[in-house]
């Protein structure tokens, strides 16, 4: 009777082990599956802030490529498009200037230093973060009130 009763014990840990290990492994798996499921939506996250009307360029009601940086100082994404942005995972997403290259680039644009500066912020959680990972892709920035285009780039910056 001892002897059955050791060799349930000994079973019972063992059980218990290998269960711990394969749920470890599991939790594991599904953070990395979450992950590259956060990247993969902000990929495409970057078309679909591109097209969205409300910042893009207009001409008698004819849309253009190009992004209008007027529309980007007033426009706020995180009253309209707050569930939009955290549906996956927290991220900062910002327009910037990169050519001709801005004279202070860390300026964030406002209306008492616009045009003069290159970083527009299109949606800021923030939150504190200790990593992040920056998907890009360029764009053409417009200027209505001196009728030019600039060279940018629009960044999702995925916050972990």
């Amino acid at each position: 009777m001892m002897e059955t009763i050791m060799v349930a014990m000994i079973f019972m840990v063992v059980l218990v082990v290998a269960l711990a290990f394969y749920f470890k492994f599991s939790l594991q798996n599904t953070e990395e599956v979450g992950n590259t499921a956060c990247l993969i939506s902000n990929t495409v996250l970057l078309s679909s802030i591109a097209s969205m009307p409300e910042i893009q360029c207009s001409l008698n009601g004819v849309r253009e490529q190009c992004i209008d940086t007027t529309k980007l100082l007033v426009f706020d994404a995180s009253r309209e498009y707050s569930d939009f942005f955290t549906s996956n995972c927290k991220q900062k997403v910002y327009f910037t200037e990169l050519y001709p290259v801005p004279e202070d680039i860390e300026e964030v644009c406002t209306q008492g230093t616009y045009p003069e500066c290159a970083l527009y912020t299109y949606y800021d959680p923030n939150v504190t973060y200790s990593a992040s990972i920056l998907i890009s892709t360029p764009v053409s920035l417009y200027y209505p009130l001196t009728d030019e285009y600039h060279f940018g780039k629009l960044v999702v910056e995925v916050l972990q």
